[in-house]
């Protein structure tokens, strides 16, 4: 609990910088809270992703901006807590770092997402469904300490390289394990977008992987994506394919349907993994989203439930 007022005494003085953010110009800060609350018929507490998180995300100059996101209750929040100091698990801080720009490059230091080639890990924890996720986002510690930099030539491509502590070892710069990426986004067409990644990850043995997303656009309401990943074993190979369907008719709703097939590294070690299921989403007021999924995992061997609902204020 002491770690949760600390966390919201720090997010406390963006209220004055957004005070001041007409007086200053390139300067300003906004918090935004988030309360999400659902019934998982999978664990033991049913309580699912229920979370709250908080972030804060700012500037201080025309160049110079920052990025935090705490993720401050979980169902389990004393394992949130307890691996504050570790890089092999996930912990109420997700990221914190800041960004500086200079023309078509910025450099990013400090906590953040590993740059992963796969448009389903670019989803924050409060938009992501357990039920329907890939081993590698459900067992991966994906947000570690490092740096990078990203060239952007123009508005619809970037490249960037990135350095972070490895997922794999225990304390995040006394294990001497690093991850190294290489990555890039295009989104030059109006009906093909994709990500991918080249990504070293050192461990006990070092593993490289690599990513690719596809995203295929069908007007502005249909969205076929698929994700695959490709882990270089010592003496084999580990993948993992996913693939969904996204439909956003209006403002108010969105539906999706997913399926997957893999056998990686990440929570499986060597048993292959098949999954299918299908999502809806209903948002009657901006800040208020209700969910329901219906999803099978042949690792479970039966049906899981789950609904709830997210709500979402930024200050």
């Amino acid at each position: 609990m002491k770690r949760i007022l600390l966390s919201l005494a720090l997010l406390m003085p963006a209220s004055f910088a957004i005070a001041k953010e007409a007086s200053n110009p390139g300067k300003y800060a906004e918090v935004t809270f988030v309360a999400r609350a659902e019934y998982s018929s999978v664990q033991d507490d049913h309580l699912g992703n229920s979370s709250i998180y908080a972030l804060l995300d700012g500037a201080f100059s025309e160049n110079l901006s920052f990025s935090v996101s705490t993720h401050l209750l979980s169902s389990d929040p004393a394992a949130l807590y307890q691996g504050t100091l570790y890089s092999n698990c996930t912990n109420w801080l997700d990221w914190a770092y800041m960004t500086y720009d200079f023309g078509k490059f910025n450099v990013e230091l400090g906590k953040n997402m590993m740059q992963w080639g796969t448009f389903e890990m670019q989803e924050y924890d409060f938009d992501s469904w357990f039920d329907l996720a890939s081993c590698q986002w459900l067992s991966l510690p994906v947000y570690q300490w490092g740096g990078s930099v990203r060239w952007t030539p123009s508005e619809d491509f970037n490249l960037g390289l990135q350095m972070t502590t490895s997922p794999f070892g225990e304390r995040p710069f006394a294990s001497g394990l690093y991850q190294y990426a290489l990555s890039s986004s295009w989104s030059g067409c109006n009906w093909y977008n994709n990500l991918w990644s080249v990504n070293i990850i050192g461990g006990d043995y070092t593993l490289p992987v690599f990513n690719m997303g596809h995203k295929f656009l069908i007007g502005d309401k249909w969205e076929i994506v698929w994700d695959s990943t490709t882990e270089f074993w010592e003496k084999s190979c580990g993948f993992s394919n996913i693939a969904y369907v996204n439909f956003r008719p209006s403002d108010k709703w969105y539906f999706m349907a997913r399926g997957g097939y893999e056998n990686t590294v990440f929570g499986l070690d060597g048993v292959d993994r098949w999954f299918t299921g299908a999502l809806a989403c209903w948002k009657p007021l901006e800040c208020l989203r209700l969910h329901t999924l219906a999803a099978y995992d042949s690792l479970l061997e039966s049906p899981t439930f789950n609904f709830g609902v997210t709500w979402q204020i930024t200050l």
